[in-house]
């Protein structure tokens, strides 16, 4: 086409679709967004026949990898018999996947709230935690404690909790009055150089116990954090931190919520974050990786001591609910999705990958003077991009770092967006270690690339 556009797919996309964070002008420079045509394990295939590794997941989703037929076959079978719920009736798909989470969850979780998306998952959760407090008497407690260099979601609730660094909330202000913010405990971005885990450890949780005691523990509803937080690449705490906020949480009545839309199902090498700390949280957001992408599904399981807050006279009912909650589609999708992980033992699968993409990363880091710092597990690992290694300051953003090796990457047929200065790498729980090491290679050659650029 003699207009930059690449077909005209992606010029009618351009003109008549929002596309997800990138404008209608940088999308053009780019020939329009990428359409895909095809898509199968881990590779996705263009319009015009080009092939890219998918090397995020879609967006930290597609855990069994691409065009598995026989989730699409368990959608298609369900909807052509029961299409959708009524009030107060469900499918047996979604009373048998209640069940399968209650099954592998962590603890004593075991009654859900199903939704569409992680977005909603973690407003649900909001609600159920403060809703719990109210039943209980304590009407005070509406105030969320979260951390800054989290995500948790695009909705007006969600967007505030935490901060991610590709997404400015600068057009949604003011920002609610009800959210506390305290640090990541990304030991990387630690006070000084020589502070130990455990003192770094320390401050983190003095930070949110005098936060806790400056408002008023009356006033405090819950806490909420992902075990392990993407937005910056994958910040794996300290070994005690989640410990620590447990007994804090216990300690002031707090109730704490795991966000593992993104950590869930296998992503980091076990089932839930919460496995890898061991800490069981009173509620539990989930999404994405339970159908892999396949139909939208997210929800919040709970333990019984919450639920049962709402048992009794009618009028102690949680006053919740969506339309398309525990979709018919959504259901059958989630419990194909879990049969797959579970015969095809991709949690082990993304715990060796992980291990060999953490190696690999390290390497990088420690030849790469842009390059910061690698963290991460499983297969949520990342870069973090820096001007300079001992300050750890990073580029102007006027230098657009992120799309130049946006760009690299897909020359190289690796599908990345990076976000201002976290290079994300989260692929398929299906990957190879052949297709581990081809990332890891097209990722070092295109920031050796970059670095003579910038010499």
């Amino acid at each position: 086409m003699n207009d930059n556009y690449k077909n005209e797919f992606a010029k009618s996309a351009n003109k008549h679709m929002y596309i997800g964070m990138v404008n209608e002008s940088t999308l053009k420079k780019e020939g329009g967004p990428l359409i895909v045509k095809n898509s199968e394990g881990i590779y996705l295939t263009s319009y015009e026949n080009e092939k890219f590794i998918d090397g995020i997941s879609g967006m930290y989703f597609r855990n069994v990898g691409h065009g598995r037929k026989e989730i699409a076959k368990a959608i298609y079978e369900q909807i052509s018999t029961v299409s959708m719920n009524v009030y107060a009736g469900i499918t047996q798909k979604s009373v048998e996947l209640a069940k399968k989470l209650s099954d592998i969850t962590p603890g004593d979780l075991e009654k859900t709230f199903f939704c569409q998306g992680g977005s909603e998952a973690n407003e649900s959760s909001l609600k159920l935690a403060q809703a719990f407090h109210v039943r209980n008497g304590e009407k005070g407690r509406f105030k969320v404690i979260s951390r800054n260099g989290s995500y948790h979601g695009s909705t007006y609730g969600t967007m505030w909790l935490g901060g991610h660094p590709g997404f400015p909330r600068t057009d949604y202000q003011p920002p609610p009055a009800n959210l506390i913010h305290v640090r990541q405990p990304d030991y990387y971005r630690r006070d000084y150089p020589k502070q130990s885990t455990e003192e770094f450890t320390n401050e983190c949780i003095k930070e949110i116990e005098d936060k806790i005691l400056f408002h008023g523990p009356e006033t405090i509803s819950c806490f909420i954090g992902e075990p392990v937080s993407q937005p910056l690449g994958g910040v794996v705490p300290p070994e005690n931190y989640w410990t620590m906020v447990r007994e804090l949480c216990d300690k002031y009545g707090i109730i704490l919520i795991f966000d593992e839309v993104i950590t869930g199902f296998g992503r980091i090498g076990e089932w839930f974050g919460s496995n890898l700390f061991d800490v069981q949280p009173d509620i539990m957001s989930f999404a994405k990786g339970i159908t892999s992408g396949y139909f939208p599904l997210g929800g919040s399981i709970s333990t019984k001591k919450i639920s049962s807050a709402f048992d009794g006279d009618p009028s102690n009912t949680w006053s919740h609910m969506y339309t398309y909650s525990a979709h018919p589609g959504g259901v059958a999708a989630g419990l194909k999705n879990l049969e797959i992980i579970e015969q095809e033992n991709l949690i082990q699968n993304a715990k060796d990958r992980g291990n060999q993409l953490f190696e690999r990363l390290s390497e990088i880091k420690n030849k790469r003077r842009i390059v910061g710092d690698n963290r991460g597990i499983g297969l949520l690992q990342g870069l973090e991009l820096v001007k300079d290694k001992e300050t750890k300051e990073h580029f102007d953003p006027s230098l657009q770092i992120n799309q130049i090796l946006t760009h690299k990457l897909k020359n190289r047929g690796i599908w990345i967006r990076v976000p201002a200065f976290i290079l994300p790498v989260a692929p398929p729980l299906t990957s190879t270690a052949a297709q581990i090491d081809h990332i890891c290679n097209a990722i070092d050659e295109s920031i050796e690339e970059l670095e003579k650029e910038l010499e």
